[in-house]
């Protein structure tokens, strides 16, 4: 996760439950909870597959070595 989606994550979620509370009628939100505990860290595993390497996100200049 990239630290500027952390502000949006509040907000957005709370907009999509008020929509999907006034689309739907309010117990259709008891079964949003459990399904959403199943398909959330899907979604992240998928969207975040593990690497070997740690740093493969970080994109940053590198210098050269130069022969000493």
């Amino acid at each position: 996760m990239k630290p500027w989606m952390l502000p949006w994550l509040f907000p957005v979620g709370l907009l999509g439950a008020v929509v999907f509370v006034a689309v739907f009628n309010g117990f259709a939100a008891l079964l949003l909870v459990p399904l959403a505990w199943i398909v959330l860290p899907v979604v992240w595993r998928i969207a975040n597959p593990p690497g070997d390497d740690p740093d493969a996100d970080v994109h940053y200049w590198r210098l050269p070595r130069t022969p000493r």
